[in-house]
C-alpha cells in the first residue's frame, strides 16, 4: 500500500528537465554519487544530490510524535529523554552562500527539515535566489499557511515540487496527530492551489502525503479522491506512533539495515538552522552529536567540508562496520534517499 516514490521521482526529473534545472554537470555529478556509493569509494561527486536546510525548526502543528504541546521539539538521543532540542532560524546569508558554492552541480535545495516553512518570513527569497540560480527546490508543509498570499509567493518564485501531509479527512480523526490541525481549512487551502496552478498552468507538482494509522484507514480513500479531484498526486506512508502506543503498533517491525551502509553519506547533506553540517536530517533532532563542523559565510567551502576528513571516515565506518557503531544510524530503517517526512 505504501507509496514507493519512483513515480514521482521520473516526474519530477522529467519537470525539472523542461525547466532546464538539469544540466550535463548535473547528471554526471549524480552519476558520480551513485557509482561511489556502489563502491563505498571515500570521495562522492562534486557536492551532494540534495541539501536539505533546515531553515526554521519552529511549527504551527503539535504532531503528537515530534513535539510536546507547547511547541518544544523531543530530542530524539535516547540518553535524554526528557529534553527538548534547540530552536532557531538559519541566516539567508548562509543559504544564499551555500547555494553559490553548489549551484553548478547541485540538483535540488530542500528548504525545510524540521518546521512548517512557511513561518520563515524569507522563504520565497530562499526560493527564488535558488531558481535564480538554476537550483530546484520542494518543500512539505502541514497545509495551514498554504493560503492564497503564500500559493502566489511560491508559484512566483519557481518552487518545483510541494508535499502536504495530512493524516485524516475529518477533524477528529486529523487532530489525533496534528494536534491543532484544521483539515477543513487544509482542504479549502488545497481547492485554492489547485485554481490557482490551472489558472497560471504551472508546472509546480503537488503530492498529498497521507500518513497512515490503523485510526485514519477508514479515510484514506476519501482523500484519495479528493486529491484525484484535484489532479494532485498522493502518496501513503507510514506514520510514527509515538504518543500513540496506546492506539497503535510499531510500523516498522523488521530487523534494521543495520549491515547496509546509508546512501545517504554519499548522496545528501543537511544544513541546520544553526550553521551545523550534519549527514543527515535526523541529526537536527538529535542532541549532542558530532557533525561534519559549522558552516560560516565568506570562510566556510562547504565543496570541501562534503569530502572532508569528517564525512570520508564516516563512510569508512558505514563500508567497514555497518551502521551498528553510530548510535543515530543503528536504529534508522531508511534505505535509499527517500522523504524523511
Amino acid at each position: 500500500m505504501f507509496t514507493k516514490y519512483s513515480r514521482l521521482k521520473l516526474i519530477i526529473v522529467l519537470s525539472l528537465i523542461s525547466a532546464k534545472k538539469i544540466t550535463l554537470k548535473k547528471v554526471l555529478n549524480v552519476f558520480y554519487c551513485y557509482i561511489a556509493y556502489y563502491f563505498r569509494l571515500g570521495k562522492s561527486g562534486a557536492t551532494p544530490l540534495l541539501i536539505n536546510f533546515d531553515l526554521s525548526n519552529f511549527c504551527n502543528e503539535r504532531c503528537i510524535f515530534c513535539r510536546a504541546e507547547d511547541g518544544k521539539i523531543y530530542d530524539q538521543n535516547p540518553d535524554k529523554k526528557c529534553g527538548f532540542i534547540d530552536m532557531g532560524m538559519m541566516r539567508l546569508e548562509v543559504f544564499k552562500s551555500i547555494i553559490k558554492q553548489t549551484k553548478d552541480t547541485l540538483l535540488m535545495a530542500v528548504p525545510y527539515v524540521n518546521g512548517e516553512p512557511f513561518i520563515y518570513n524569507d522563504l520565497g527569497k530562499a526560493i527564488k535566489f535558488a531558481t535564480d540560480n538554476n537550483v530546484a527546490t520542494m518543500i512539505a508543509t502541514n497545509g495551514i499557511l498554504l493560503n492564497e498570499k503564500n500559493i502566489n509567493m511560491i508559484l512566483d518564485n519557481g518552487l518545483d515540487f510541494i508535499k502536504i501531509q495530512v493524516s485524516g479527512y475529518n477533524k477528529k480523526t486529523h487532530n489525533i496527530e496534528h494536534r491543532v490541525g484544521n483539515i477543513e481549512l487544509i482542504k479549502k487551502n488545497l481547492e485554492i492551489l489547485s485554481k490557482e496552478i490551472k489558472k497560471r498552468s504551472s508546472s509546480l507538482i503537488v503530492m498529498i502525503d497521507y500518513i497512515l494509522y490503523k485510526h485514519n484507514t477508514q479515510e484514506l480513500e476519501l482523500f484519495r479522491k479528493f486529491t484525484k479531484d484535484l489532479r494532485f498526486m498522493f502518496s501513503v506512508r507510514p506514520g510514527n506512533p509515538r504518543g500513540m502506543e496506546d492506539k497503535e503498533e510499531k510500523q516498522y517491525k523488521k530487523q534494521f539495515p543495520i549491515n547496509i551502509p546509508c546512501d545517504w553519506l554519499w548522496k545528501v547533506l543537511t544544513i541546520n538552522w544553526n550553521g551545523n553540517i550534519f549527514p543527515c536530517c535526523d541529526y537536527v533532532t538529535w542532541s549532542g552529536i558530532k557533525g561534519y563542523g559549522k558552516f560560516s559565510p565568506g570562510s566556510t567551502d562547504i565543496l570541501k567540508v562534503w569530502n572532508g576528513l569528517d564525512a570520508v571516515r564516516m563512510r569508512k565506518v558505514h563500508k567497514d562496520q555497518g551502521r551498528k557503531p553510530i548510535p543515530i544510524c543503528s536504529k534508522c530503517p531508511r534505505k535509499g534517499v527517500e522523504f524523511k517526512f
